[in-house]
């Protein structure tokens, strides 16, 4: 008997796929803690990658370390904060895709990427399409 590889199969829009790869806004369960609810806020608000969670733990006046802010939100919301913030920002390109006929590079720059090459590895490793493949699939 040969082994066969499963095969992963989704019936349904594409925009359902997508946005269940990042929770919404505002979809926070309530028992999280008021420090992840102002870090949520502040991903949500900012598209730009370059960051720092201890300067922004400063900056929000949250009164615990980086470390700490990162453990307490990988607890509640289940994801890293890099890794949150990576799949949020990607979500509003994969929208911006969709919307708008901008070149890929005017949108990876939009969002932080200092080169469209980044951007294209990033967001394939996301949603198994290049953004030239994404874009044609939902036309």
């Amino acid at each position: 008997m040969a082994y066969e590889a499963p095969v992963l199969q989704y019936e349904g829009a594409l925009g359902d796929i997508l946005h269940r790869l990042v929770p919404k806004p505002g979809k926070v369960r309530p028992a999280v803690d008021w420090r992840v609810r102002i870090l949520l806020q502040h991903i949500d608000s900012h598209t730009g990658i370059e960051w720092d969670l201890k300067h922004v733990c400063r900056e929000l006046k949250l009164d615990i370390s980086a470390a700490h802010a990162a453990r307490l939100f990988k607890r509640c919301t289940g994801l890293g904060v890099r890794e949150y913030a990576k799949r949020k920002r990607l979500l509003r390109a994969a929208e911006r895709l969709k919307a708008t006929d901008l070149p890929i590079k005017v949108i990876a720059a939009e969002f932080g990427y200092r080169k469209p090459v980044d951007f294209a590895r990033i967001f394939k490793e996301q949603y198994r399409l290049s953004p030239t493949e994404f874009r044609k699939q939902i036309a």
